[in-house]
This record gives structure tokens, sequence and C-alpha cells, in this order.
């Protein structure tokens, strides 16, 4: 193998771990963002569910708690994928 040959290998080596750590990184924050959606949404079902004890005729809150739960199901099929 002639050096030119591998400094070509080298290069193409160089360029496949940069490629990987990239993708890495880009894999990383898509999974942070489903966690943070997550936990908002676990603090916002949360909240509705203290608002409905409070008062439960309140039809507001018990919107505000569906919507809540409809987040919480989002996020959760968001972290099956």
């Amino acid at each position: 193998m002639t050096p030119e040959q591998r400094y070509d290998r080298l290069e193409r080596i160089a360029r496949l771990m940069c490629e990987a750590t990239l993708r890495a990184n880009r894999e990383s924050r898509k999974q942070t963002d489903k966690l943070k959606f997550l936990i908002y949404a676990h603090r916002e079902h949360d909240a509705a569910m203290l608002a409905v004890a409070e008062k439960p005729e309140d039809s507001e809150r018990s919107a505000t708690l569906r919507r809540a739960r409809e987040m919480l199901n989002q996020a959760r099929e968001e972290l099956r994928r």
C-alpha cells in the first residue's frame, strides 16, 4: 500500500468517524427534546389533576385535564418511535 493510499484510507476513516459523531449528536438532541416534552406533559397532567381534585365540576379544569392527558399520550407515543 502506497503512502498516498494510506492517506486516502485515513481520510475516509476520519470522515466516517465525524459523520457517526454528528449522527449520534442529532439523535441525542431528538431524545432530549422528547424527554423534555414528556416532563412538561407530566407536569401539566399533575397540575390538571390537582385542579380537578379541588373543584371537579369546573368544565374548564376538566378540559385542561383532558388536554394534559392527550399531551402525555402523545409524548409516550413519540418516545416509542
